[in-house]
């Protein structure tokens, strides 16, 4: 991963806002955006510092090497994911379930009902 999308996704890891984050390394919250969006790279002061409060490596910052809590949280994350689409898809199965369920209830109440209109 490149340094701007470490960066965002090492904060976003640590529940932080841009504004929480910017206001620990006294930079303005447009300074992080600027680096999150990959316009601007932070200096080497500021990389130390950004390790220092998302407690990564400057190697996983940079993207040199994994950081383990991290990748735990993404395979969590994926499979959190992978459990709602499981389920959204189980839900969109029952839905029509119903509907079928209760165009048939409809028909049985209403026999001379023209259901070919």
């Amino acid at each position: 991963m490149k340094l701007n999308e470490n960066i965002r996704n090492f904060r976003r890891f640590r529940n932080m806002s841009q504004a929480e984050l910017a206001a620990q390394i006294s930079k303005s919250k447009s300074v992080i955006s600027h680096w999150e969006s990959g316009e601007n790279s932070p200096d080497l002061d500021s990389c130390e510092k950004l390790c220092k409060i998302l407690r990564v490596t400057p190697n996983q910052l940079f993207g040199w090497e994994e950081n383990p809590d991290y990748i735990i949280h993404v395979r969590k994350m994926e499979k959190y994911q992978s459990d709602i689409d499981r389920l959204q898809e189980e839900i969109f199965n029952l839905q029509k379930q119903i509907e079928n369920i209760e165009t048939l209830k409809f028909q049985e109440q209403n026999p001379f009902v023209d259901d070919e209109d």
